[in-house]
């Protein structure tokens, strides 16, 4: 895990101390370069680079030469991308008083440099015993490119030999210059580090386990179930409508045309991009369009429904259910053509404009209200409606309120006893952050299936940063061929190995009827074995082909 140059911080009983030490107030760590870095997560084979992440130079922190511009190509700046985090370790030539620290780091949204979120700083005398001195939390600057200055001013002055810097690392950053205040005269009150933690706090946050099915209402398998395409595209992918008969290979387990066990035990309501990206998302009229698409007679809920009767029927369990979970539609949309303009989606006369925070934060109360409401409506005796899904992938702290419009969608839904879980891409901004922003889980895509590049490495170290960060992993498939079915093997055998397999899972597959159907279907008996085997690990009974 350790990509960078391995090293144990030295335990010293009798740090040094300039034998004349002088009232002098400095920057303590001019010139003196980087001690060590701990990553805190698995770094990507793709990015263990020298210009992903700065290793070979450890005196760019502290040389005091500051970028000329604020700019990613600078060559001042000392880089950082991904793996979760760094611990950035100092130790100072003499042991001292220190009150204080500076960060000069870049936020340049157009190439995805941008703050991070978390730094903390810990002080350690003797390399052993830690406290965290300071927490910089919600870091933000106002400019688009610009270079931003972040200080720790401590609760007084502490002695340190070492000093660390625990920095959040989603996707790049940059530092400029790290400074460190303080004197190597002890002012009376200088106070000695109390112990907090038994390192330097590189793994501070992290549960190093997958959730448990509790976690999440009991659920084992959840199906993504795309629904909804826009009028000119009914004819494919059904028009986002799915019927009992597609359904049924899905809610139970069929094999030689007789139902032989359950399957998956909840269904994901979402729309699919068609729509996403047409302007009927921004409108409100749109999104009446949608949930009307939802709760179609005969098709979605109301054929998932039937669908989980007559499974329950066949396997002798007339009250079986499945859970189902609506989407939080997304309110920032604000671009394109009149973004004023989005329609009067509560019928109050006035039409909503999702500029504003209250318009904003009124259109996701609607989404969830009417969700509810025509689910009550439709009162489905074989489906259970118990969480929602907080429908962007990636957490945009550069809108000015998504951070507060995702506290209000979990506090409505928990008030009405509804949890909130997301699915994020591999490493996408926030992702660390979901426990913190009120998900009740969270499972990160792999992003192994759709691109020939990513090597097969991509999934193992998916799974480790999942499991260090209490996540789960969404099971991915991009096609349904030799090849693509071979890759989708590959995420059942890391599961089998790693430990996913027996947690929460979430399967994307290109939405009903979807690439296990056609595998279903199929009467090629080599691809048809994919359906079988997907069985086997949906009950965590699948074999990695390494331990057969």
């Amino acid at each position: 895990m350790n990509w960078y140059k391995e090293f144990e911080v030295e335990r010293v009983d009798v740090p040094p101390v300039n034998p004349a030490p002088v009232w002098n107030p400095k920057n303590l760590i001019a010139g003196v370069p980087i001690y060590g870095i701990l990553p805190h997560g698995v770094l990507e084979q793709q990015f263990r680079t020298e210009y992903f992440n700065t290793r070979e130079n450890y005196g760019l922190l502290t040389d005091g030469v500051f970028a000329k511009t604020p700019h990613y190509l600078d060559p001042a700046y000392l880089h950082f991308t991904r793996g979760v985090g760094r611990t950035v370790i100092f130790r100072l030539p003499y042991l001292s008083a220190v009150t204080g620290a500076k960060i000069y780091m870049l936020r340049e949204d157009d190439v995805g440099v941008r703050l991070p979120r978390r730094i903390d700083v810990l002080v350690s005398a003797d390399g052993a015993s830690w406290q965290c001195v300071s927490r910089l939390r919600g870091i933000a600057c106002t400019e688009n490119a610009e270079e931003h200055v972040e200080e720790a001013v401590f609760d007084g002055a502490y002695k340190a030999y070492y000093v660390a810097f625990r920095i959040e690392t989603v996707g790049h950053v940059w530092l400029d210059q790290i400074e460190v205040y303080g004197t190597e005269f002890f002012p009376a009150g200088t106070k000695d580090p109390v112990a907090e933690e038994e390192s330097s706090g590189a793994d501070i946050n992290l549960v190093n386990k997958y959730p448990d099915y509790a976690d999440f209402n009991g659920v084992h398998n959840v199906l993504l179930s795309y629904n909804c395409v826009t009028p000119d595209r009914i004819g494919e992918h059904h028009g986002g409508y799915a019927d009992e008969e597609q359904y049924l290979p899905y809610v139970a387990y069929v094999k030689d045309g007789k139902i032989i066990d359950t399957m998956f035990d909840a269904f994901l309501f979402l729309p699919y991009s068609n729509y996403t990206y047409s302007k009927l998302y921004k409108c409100a009229e749109g999104w009446k369009y949608y949930i009307d698409n939802v709760f179609a007679p005969g098709y979605n809920l109301d054929a998932l429904d039937k669908t989980a009767a007559r499974v329950g029927e066949a396997l002798g369990m007339p009250d079986y259910k499945v859970q189902v979970y609506f989407s939080v539609l997304h309110t920032n949309v604000g671009y394109g053509e009149h973004p004023e303009s989005f329609g009067d989606l509560d019928g109050d006369g006035v039409e909503e404009n999702m500029k504003t925070f209250e318009d904003r934060r009124k259109a996701i109360k609607w989404c969830i209200d009417e969700h509810v409401a025509r689910y009550k409506a439709a009162s489905p005796r074989h489906c259970e409606l118990t969480a929602f899904y907080w429908f962007e992938e990636a957490i945009n702290y550069s809108d000015k309120y998504e951070t507060e419009l995702l506290a209000f969608a979990r506090d409505y839904l928990h008030s009405l006893g509804y949890k909130l879980f997301w699915i994020p891409y591999f490493q996408a901004c926030g992702f660390q952050d979901w426990k913190e922003n009120g998900f009740d889980i969270a499972c990160m895509q792999p992003n192994y299936a759709f691109n020939k590049s990513i090597p097969t490495e991509r999934l193992y170290e998916n799974a480790e940063i999942s499991k260090q960060l209490g996540m789960c992993v969404e099971m991915e498939i991009g096609g349904f061929d030799a090849y693509h079915v071979e890759k989708f093997r590959n995420y059942m055998d890391c599961g089998a190995e790693t430990g996913y397999m027996n947690s929460v899972k979430m399967y994307y597959q290109g939405g009903v009827p979807g690439e296990f159907y056609r595998a279903y279907k199929c009467e090629d008996p080599a691809l048809h074995a994919l359906y079988d085997d997907l069985y086997l690990y949906c009950k965590e009974k699948y074999v990695s082909r390494k331990d057969r």
